[in-house]
């Protein structure tokens, strides 16, 4: 989705520092893991946060984990709080303890996975009960004046649309009725933060399970009582700094 390091990062900025509003949030938080963390520029700005005092700021000091196929170099490594595991995705996250993490960032990752959903139930199993896990992944199919449009970068196994999203998420055991989304009208991406909600469900549940559970937000259970399936025609969400996104409106902001 994006062709340097520098751009991800610079994508990921755009939320990171809306976090940087609610420190009370930031302090509470001492371990973070970054699933797919590339050359470490995601896992480097929670390993610098401080406390924000404007006269003598003093570092969180958050442990952060930093994982990816090949280990980060000792020089992409030089803050005592990251440490870096060289390991595959597709196989587990086996060398990160149950229950160890209070957030899992996975920014521009999940779309590399062979199973995203196999993956994002190993995320589950890594997060702290209230845990909060962030995802970021790229929707690159289109309709534009009339004609379907779509690509597919390297190396990339998904795309995703909302829906299909939400769906992994709830069958990955975390919180789509209370959660935020965002996705903005002609831009190829879609961001999620959410919270574990329970160990994953049975690979069998269905949307009409979910609305029985109470597992879905009014306007999912309204497009999914009237089709039995959930479409994002009609589909309210709200990101964390208070947007709201009206999808009857194309993706458009309200």
């Amino acid at each position: 989705m994006f062709t340097t390091p520098q751009e991800s990062h610079s994508h990921s900025l755009e939320t990171l520092t809306q976090f940087s509003s609610h420190i009370d949030f930031l302090k509470s938080i001492k371990k973070v893991c970054d699933i797919g963390c590339g050359k470490g520029l995601d896992i480097r700005y929670w390993a610098e946060l401080t406390d924000q005092d404007e006269t003598n700021p003093q570092p969180l000091n958050i442990k952060c984990t930093a994982l990816d196929k090949n280990q980060m170099t000792s020089a992409e490594v030089d803050l005592p709080n990251i440490r870096s595991i060289g390991h595959d995705f597709n196989t587990n996250l086996s060398p990160i303890n149950s229950s160890s993490q209070d957030i899992v960032w996975c920014h521009d990752t999940l779309q590399y996975a062979y199973s995203p959903l196999d993956l994002l139930c190993e995320m589950n199993r890594i997060l702290d009960p209230n845990g909060m896990l962030y995802i970021g992944v790229p929707s690159t199919v289109n309709v534009d004046y009339g004609r379907f449009t779509s690509y597919c970068m390297n190396y990339q196994m998904f795309t995703f649309t909302l829906p299909q999203l939400m769906y992994f998420l709830a069958l990955a055991g975390f919180d789509i009725k209370d959660a935020y989304f965002k996705k903005e009208i002609r831009v190829d991406y879609i961001e999620a933060i959410v919270y574990k909600n329970s160990e994953p469900l049975s690979r069998d549940t269905n949307w009409g399970d979910l609305v029985h559970q109470d597992l879905v937000s009014e306007s999912a259970r309204e497009i999914i009582n009237t089709n039995s399936f959930l479409s994002d025609y009609g589909l309210l969400t709200q990101w964390f700094d208070g947007t709201v996104y009206d999808y009857r409106n194309h993706g458009g902001r309200r």
